[in-house]
């Protein structure tokens, strides 16, 4: 780094000081004066385009921040979101750390093979729990043994999931009926 001293505005104003005792007291015309204003507007100038640049990136952080807030809630997880933003995962989670009871990420359907009926469950622990509530062998209907029902495997977000459908919440481990976008894990609570 260069010394203030070795600096061309300082020489340039030292050498105007020295002949005539102050910079107010030069003449606009002397080309030292104007070389001088010159190099302050070239330092200025890059200043401003670093200041605009600066806030240009604090103003996409804080749509990206708002973009991601809104993604965590239709349900898409940390990594999909930085990966949709190109933003790393890790700053992801730092921006959703207030982000209470976000929306499962879907993996499998348990299809009613009688009517068709279908539940959403985040994952296979919640399917295995239910199969002990209602008297079924998990095993049976994973493999495709079992006559009432079957499994699907799917990647569903919550807003991909059509109003009505139901669905069992990630971490209350409760099955909800989809009113609406905004009411995950607090609509109306289903039971078999």
């Amino acid at each position: 780094m260069t010394k203030l001293k070795d600096h061309p505005i300082y020489e340039l104003t030292m050498m105007i000081e020295h002949k005539y005792g102050s910079i107010i007291k030069c003449p606009d015309d002397d080309p030292m004066l104007i070389e001088l204003h010159k190099l302050t507007s070239k330092t200025l100038d890059a200043s401003n385009r670093n200041n605009a640049l600066k806030r240009r990136t604090e103003k996409k952080t804080m749509a990206d921040k708002k973009k991601a807030h809104a993604l965590a809630k239709q349900g898409y997880t940390d990594t999909e979101i930085g990966k949709m933003l190109r933003v790393n995962r890790t700053t992801i989670r730092s921006w959703l750390y207030d982000v209470k009871n976000r929306p499962a990420k879907f993996t499998k359907i348990v299809v009613s093979n009688p009517t068709g009926n279908r539940i959403y469950f985040p994952n296979s622990k919640g399917i295995k729990e239910w199969c002990e509530q209602i008297g079924r062998k998990f095993t049976a209907i994973n493999r495709g043994y079992d006559e009432l029902f079957s499994i699907q495997r799917i990647q569903v977000h919550w807003h991909e999931l059509p109003i009505g459908a139901i669905y069992q919440s990630a971490r209350q481990n409760r099955f909800y009926v989809k009113e609406n976008d905004e009411n995950y894990a607090r609509g109306e609570q289903y039971y078999f």
